[in-house]
């Protein structure tokens, strides 16, 4: 049976789900290569199918909504363009590319076979995740988003060395108090002591004339680095926690495209035990994963509630002004 001749709402599932994969580079039919770094909320009501979707593209991440179509021409059949929902559309996915007179600032096509294998794995997926992957992958960005506003505000009030050692000690106050045990004394010392002449101190003071294919290995290279007597779990946290944020506060748009392609890419050091009890089947493969479920109960506590709601309660527009105005975050 021809792919066209299933129902749109399980292919628009579908498509969702092969949208969900951050590592993944899609060309979209203008030639642009875009990473769609988290797939939205599928939408049950009128209007768009997908909404809050980020999207990856020469370094800048742009937030809005998309649109599944069977064929392109169905925008037309539709009457999408005389609905002012759809009047600035992010992206429209569709499997047939026929019809090229559509409000859409991309549009990607994807086969029927990328289709079908999307929808397996979905399936797995969902039979052993306690939270959807799209969840994750919106509270993993709200969560580096959130990071980052705070090292760009803090930039401008204490400059860049200060706001690195502001950054690493506000998170060593926040693990000291949520320990069940007494956390070590000369480890957080030794990392407060040691920050400001660390490798992590000297990747954010060359990290300005770092060209682009430079970033990914002198990231790596200083992570392999001891900033005090520290373990490489603990160090991994301080990178994610202070020194990615400010490097992503200070990067320009191919920089931190670097930033954002490892940090969707990088594999987790190790299984965090208090996930593990709280998601017994969420896999923790990758660090996002892990940053998505520790924002999602920074949030929520032990209560579900729609991704969705929670981006827009905490508000984008909020972490977008404290960034530079030449990034859509």
């Amino acid at each position: 049976m021809p792919i066209t001749d299933l129902p749109e709402r399980l292919l628009q599932r579908a498509a969702h789900a092969a949208l969900s994969t951050p590592t993944r580079t899609f060309e979209a039919t203008n030639g642009d290569r875009l990473q769609v770094i988290a797939a939205g909320l599928i939408n049950p009501h009128e209007g768009p199918d997908f909404l809050d979707v980020a999207v990856l593209h020469d370094g800048i991440v742009h937030i809005g909504d998309a649109e599944f179509h069977k064929r392109a021409s169905d925008w037309k059949a539709h009457a999408h363009s005389e609905d002012p929902r759809y009047a600035s559309l992010l992206l429209h996915i569709v499997h047939e590319d026929d019809y090229k007179d559509v409000d859409a600032r991309w549009t990607v096509v994807l086969s029927a076979k990328e289709l079908r294998d999307a929808f397996r794995a979905a399936r797995k997926e969902r039979m052993a995740n306690d939270i959807a992957v799209e969840e994750l992958q919106h509270f993993a960005l709200l969560r580096l988003l959130r990071l980052t506003a705070e090292a760009q505000l803090s930039i401008r009030r204490l400059g860049l060395e200060q706001t690195l050692k502001a950054m690493a000690s506000s998170w060593l106050d926040r693990l000291e108090r949520k320990r069940h045990r007494p956390f070590e004394t000369a480890v957080a010392d030794s990392l407060r002591n040691n920050i400001s002449t660390s490798s992590f101190s000297a990747l954010l003071h060359a990290f300005p004339v770092l060209g682009t294919s430079e970033v990914l290995a002198a990231l790596e290279n200083a992570e392999r680095m001891k900033v005090g007597i520290e373990g490489q779990g603990l160090r991994r946290e301080l990178l994610l926690n202070a020194v990615l944020p400010t490097l992503c506060a200070v990067a320009d748009q191919q920089q931190r495209t670097t930033l954002l392609q490892w940090f969707w890419g990088a594999k987790s050091v190790h299984p965090y035990g208090m996930l593990t009890r709280r998601f017994p089947n969420q896999r923790q493969d990758y660090i996002w994963q892990q940053q998505g479920m520790l924002e999602y109960l920074r949030h929520h506590g032990r209560r579900a509630s729609s991704c969705g709601e929670a981006i827009r309660a905490y508000g984008f527009a909020q972490t977008v002004e404290f960034l530079d105005a030449n990034v859509a975050w």
